[in-house]
Formats: C-alpha cells, sequence, structure tokens
C-alpha cells in the first residue's frame, strides 16, 4: 500500500495556506522543516514533526524519526548552511550519515532540491509564503512509498 508524506517549508507564518495544502493533499504523516513563524501548540495540532528555522526558537533543531521501514532526518539546514552549495549538501549528508538517515528534509534556502545522486537523498520542499526559485512559485513536496521504494515530488501552488 502507498504511503505518503506531505512537507511544507519556510511558510513564515501563512497559516492558512498550510492549512489548505495540507487538506488538499491526502497524506500519511505531515512534517515541516522549519521557519514556521507561528505558536509551537498550532503546529502540534497540524504536523506530525516539525523543527525550528532561523526564525523560531522554542522547539528543536533537529528530528530523526523512521516511517514504513525509512529514516528521516529532519533539519532547518541553516546551521549547515553554506554560500557554496555543494559544502553545504555535503555537510547536510554528513549529518544524515551521523544519523544513519535515508532522507535528509530541509529548508533555508526557499528553493526546492530533491538529490538523489547519493545517499541520504536531499528533499528541501522550498518555500509556501517566500519562494527564491527562479520562477519565484511557491512550493512544497510529497514523499510517496510504495513496494520499499522512495518517490520524490515537488508541488508547485
Amino acid at each position: 500500500m502507498k504511503k505518503r508524506i506531505l512537507i511544507l517549508s519556510d511558510s513564515h507564518g501563512v497559516n492558512d495556506l498550510m492549512v489548505r495544502i495540507i487538506q488538499k493533499e491526502t497524506a500519511d504523516l505531515v512534517v515541516h522543516a522549519g521557519d514556521y513563524s507561528t505558536s509551537i501548540s498550532w503546529m502540534k495540532q497540524h504536523f506530525h514533526y516539525f523543527i525550528d528555522g532561523n526564525n523560531d526558537y522554542d522547539w528543536k533543531n533537529v528530528e530523526v524519526f523512521s516511517f514504513d521501514g525509512f529514516k528521516f532526518l529532519l533539519t532547518h539546514g541553516s546551521e549547515q548552511w553554506s554560500w557554496d552549495q555543494n559544502k553545504w549538501m555535503k555537510r547536510l549528508r554528513e549529518l544524515g550519515k551521523e544519523n544513519e538517515a535515508d532522507v535528509v528534509i530541509f529548508g533555508h534556502s526557499h528553493k526546492e532540491l530533491i538529490d538523489t545522486s547519493d545517499k541520504p537523498f536531499l528533499l528541501n520542499p522550498g518555500s509556501i509564503s517566500l519562494p527564491r526559485n527562479r520562477e519565484l512559485q511557491k512550493s512544497y513536496a510529497i514523499i510517496e512509498i510504495e513496494n520499499s521504494q522512495l518517490r520524490f515530488q515537488i508541488k508547485r501552488i
């Protein structure tokens, strides 16, 4: 049976849009990769897992969880940040390897990324409020798990 994880990041207090996306997508698990900029109590009501970004200060910086046979590391990525994209990806992968993660989910750049060129895989859903991708389109991500296979998808709003 197919399982789905909905991933949001960098929403910066745009709670109404988060709710619309959560209601629209059928997901078994809902996670947020930081910079939610709203109350922790609100986040606990809507997300299974979430971590602080550089604009949040009351929760935690890293969360490791398992779901449907895979191990995920959730971080905002700002602590590993480098203007050198390769260095940043290397630091994120090292953090994932230290925690034996299959996938590192992160945010911070407001640019979506799926990198399956090496393990652990890297996924940045982009931002639903302040996109910085070339098209300036808001985005989020879905991970589908079926038959022990991962499928990553970026969805644009």
